[in-house]
């Protein structure tokens, strides 16, 4: 199949840690990969901190994002794009709204070891915390 469509409720959703920062993850549905996708959605006052061993690209849909990292911080808003390149320590967060984001991650971000090494924070959800 040369395209698929996916939305909120395709996503294997997840919760990071004791949080209210949950991720949809679009990779598991059998489908080979040569990168990774989802969906994420993050409330004021929690924050992710991360070091991704992957790039990746994040598509604001609602509210407003921050990534803040040494030296400083990137804000976006809706149909704004922020880049993240792997290696480098940062902190995802809502600035002041909820917030919900589409991301591409390559390599796919659920095989890195950073992940995998991570796995116990991430708890699987019944249902999309998202409408």
């Amino acid at each position: 199949m040369a395209a698929r469509a996916y939305g909120t409720k395709q996503a294997n959703w997840q919760q990071f840690a004791d949080t209210r920062i949950y991720i949809g993850d679009l990779a598991d549905d059998g489908v080979p990969k040569s990168m990774g996708a989802g969906f994420a959605s993050l409330h004021p006052g929690d924050v992710m901190e991360w070091v991704p061993s992957y790039d990746e690209f994040i598509v604001v849909l609602s509210g407003r994002f921050a990534v803040d990292f040494d030296g400083g911080s990137v804000t976006a808003g809706p149909h704004e794009l922020v880049w993240v390149e792997q290696g480098d320590p940062v902190t995802f967060r809502a600035d002041g709204e909820e917030v919900l984001l589409a991301f591409g991650t390559n390599p796919p971000w659920q095989t890195t070891p950073e992940t995998l090494a991570s796995a116990a924070m991430f708890r699987p959800l019944a249902a999309s915390p998202v409408d």
